[in-house]
C-alpha cells in the first residue's frame, strides 16, 4: 500500500505563509486561477515555489504571501545572520551557507519543513504499527510505502488520522506489489 500526500509543498508553503486554499484539491484550484489544465497548473506551481513567482501570477494572494514571507525571512536572515526553521528548530547560518539568495533560503526552509514533518508522521505511524504485521517499507518525500496486513484495517484508520492531524490530503493505492 502506498500513501501519497497530495500537493505537499504547496500545503506546507500555505502553512508557512498563513494562506488557506478554498479547494481541498490545491492543483485544481491553481488550474482555475491560472486558467490552464491540471498538469500544467501543477508544473507552474512548482516552478514558482522553487524558482520564484512569475510576473503574471504576482497578483494571486497565495504568491503575494509567498513573496512577503520570502522577503521577511531574507531580511531576518541578513539582519541576524541566522534563520531558525519552524518545527525542526534547525538554524541556517549565513556564514555557512555560501552562495544563498532569498529564493534558495525559502527552498531550504521548505525542504527542512518537509523532512521534519515527515519524521513526525513516521514516528506516529511507527507507534501505531508497533507489534503489528504491517511495516513501513519505504518513504520518499511525499510517499509512504507499507507492506500491509489486510487484517489491520483499524490501524489504517489511525494512520489516516495522522495525516488529518497535519491537515494533509492523501491518496491511497493498494496492490499486490509496488506496481499497483
Amino acid at each position: 500500500m502506498e500513501i501519497d500526500i497530495s500537493a505537499y509543498h504547496p500545503t506546507l508553503t500555505a502553512k508557512l505563509v498563513g494562506y488557506e486554499f478554498d479547494n481541498p484539491d490545491i492543483h485544481s484550484e491553481f488550474a482555475t486561477l491560472y486558467n490552464v489544465d491540471y498538469k500544467t497548473a501543477k508544473e507552474l506551481t512548482f516552478k514558482q515555489l522553487y524558482g520564484g513567482v512569475f510576473k503574471e501570477y504576482q497578483h494571486l494572494e497565495f504568491f503575494q504571501k509567498v513573496q512577503e514571507y520570502t522577503n521577511k525571512i531574507w531580511n531576518k536572515f541578513n539582519t541576524n545572520g541566522t534563520f531558525t526553521v519552524p518545527v525542526s528548530g534547525y538554524i541556517f547560518e549565513k556564514d555557512k551557507l555560501g552562495d544563498v539568495n532569498p529564493q534558495k533560503l525559502f527552498n531550504y526552509i521548505l525542504q527542512n519543513l518537509e523532512t521534519s514533518t515527515n519524521i513526525q508522521i513516521l514516528l506516529k505511524i511507527h507507534k501505531i504499527l508497533a507489534n503489528k504485521h504491517t511495516k513501513i517499507v519505504l518513504y520518499t518525500y511525499d510517499s509512504f510505502l507499507l507492506d500491509w496486513d489486510e487484517d489491520e484495517e483499524q490501524e489504517l484508520e489511525q494512520i489516516k488520522d495522522i495525516f488529518k492531524e497535519f491537515k494533509l490530503a492523501i491518496k491511497i493505492n493498494r496492490g499486490k506489489n509496488y506496481d499497483f
